[in-house]
């Protein structure tokens, strides 16, 4: 019998078929792609016959590149591209993928329309907004008394979200994978530093918005602090649109540093970067899970997001405790931004060095 056979026989814990061919739409945000990682892996295990393919945007393909669970990749916008046409754009393209099953990873209504205008038969995703009469069969997720998401790490989310496809976990964390070219580029952008040097990364910017940037200055602090204790070689990282950031906290170093603003790596780049490093220093942003889930240990300053939403992490988080407003979530602070604005640099020194080897 061949495979596609086997597959279209075999059912699932639930009863329903195996599919034959599913398309999984990928998360958008960086990390949280990263994180969706261990429901990827047990769906793979769970349909081991069945064609799967990941639609997503560049910077999930990219950040995910090298994972060997899944048959195929398709390109889709962050957000299924701009517009009102745009879900009715994407899913003509993905009709011609022959689908018979779709799990929504996002929240979002453009995916779950655009997986409908396909006319895929079974569609799956989570029980959020208007989008329910879009899909067929719609997971149930702990909610607040509001009716918003449970705050809980999204590695648990996401793994409820394939649990229909009969996958469950198997115990292991977040993976990613570099590439051969990759290392290369990495060796080549480090080989001015020294060979023994102890590599601190250091990721200020965030894609979420100015709430969780600390001031250039205190993490110039933290990282001059640090340096009385360990002998650490900064290595100031930086996404595009952040180079400014950077260079500002470069600038405010008085020792030597290597900063990557004049020539951004992109994210294959940038995953063999973290891979050497023996810390990050981070806000709560993409490369924070992308240097957890290449196993290096991180320190993450924390104000406006709630670290129940990475639970699973052994990150080090450092924050003002004492506030009664952190976990806000606000892309703008209405009174000066005290999380992050008087977060101590010495807690993060300090933060760090019981993480360092």
């Amino acid at each position: 019998m061949s495979a596609a056979s086997q597959s279209a026989s075999a059912q699932l814990p639930s009863g329903q078929p195996a599919p034959r061919h599913l398309v999984v739409r990928l998360p958008n945000p960086l990390g949280d792609a990263v994180m969706a990682v261990p429901a990827l892996r047990a769906l793979r295990a769970a349909l081991p016959d069945s064609r799967i393919t990941w639609a997503g945007g560049p910077a999930a393909q990219s950040v995910l590149a090298g994972l060997p669970y899944r048959d195929g990749v398709m390109p889709a916008g962050d957000r299924d591209g701009k517009g009102r046409s745009a879900p009715f754009k994407a899913g003509r393209i993905l009709r011609a993928l022959d689908a018979d099953a779709a799990l929504l990873l996002p929240n979002s209504l453009s995916s779950a329309l655009a997986v409908r205008r396909a006319r895929i038969p079974r569609r799956v995703g989570s029980d959020l907004h208007a989008r329910r009469t879009l899909l067929t069969e719609v997971v149930a997720l702990p909610k607040t008394d509001d009716g918003k998401l449970a705050p809980r790490s999204m590695v648990e989310h996401y793994l409820d979200l394939v649990a229909p496809f009969g996958a469950t976990a198997d115990g292991g964390g977040t993976e990613l994978r570099v590439e051969p070219f990759d290392e290369e580029r990495a060796a080549h952008r480090l080989r001015e530093v020294p060979d023994c040097a102890l590599l601190l990364g250091v990721n200020p910017g965030a894609a979420f918005g100015a709430t969780k940037i600390y001031p250039p200055a205190r993490i110039a602090a933290a990282i001059e602090a640090l340096r009385t204790e360990r002998a650490v070689f900064p290595v100031v990282l930086c996404g595009p649109g952040e180079e400014a950031l950077a260079a500002a906290v470069g600038a405010a170093l008085t020792g030597p540093y290597l900063g990557v603003q004049d020539d951004v790596p992109d994210l294959g780049e940038l995953k063999a970067l973290l891979a050497r490093l023996a810390l990050l220093a981070t806000t709560d942003t993409g490369p924070r899970h992308m240097a957890e889930a290449l196993g290096v240990p991180t320190v993450v300053w924390m104000g406006p997001t709630d670290p129940r939403w990475s639970a699973h992490s052994e990150a080090t988080v450092v924050r003002r405790e004492d506030l009664d407003c952190l976990a806000c979530h606000l892309k703008v602070c209405p009174i000066g931004l005290p999380c992050m604005e008087t977060l101590d640099p010495a807690a993060v020194a300090a933060a760090c060095v019981a993480r360092l080897p």
